[in-house]
């Protein structure tokens, strides 16, 4: 195996799994922008800008998170 090349593929499959995670909370909150989203530093980070931004209850939003995230990290 190349390990020169395995580098490359392994950091490709990251960044297109950051993106469809990206996609995916962009796809279910609409109110936040492609800088917002990039800026997120936790799933904690996001329930709060939720519960802010759609006015809900930290509860509510920590559960649509965690169906979004479907273990996923941010």
């Amino acid at each position: 195996m190349d390990t020169a090349n395995a580098l490359p593929d392994a950091a490709q499959k990251t960044a297109a799994a950051t993106q469809a995670l990206h996609d995916d909370i962009r796809t279910r909150w609409s109110r936040f922008t492609d800088f917002e989203v990039g800026s997120l530093r936790d799933a904690e980070d996001l329930v709060a800008k939720i519960a802010a931004k759609y006015d809900l209850e930290a509860s509510k939003a920590r559960s649509d998170v965690a169906a979004v995230l479907k273990g996923r990290q941010i």
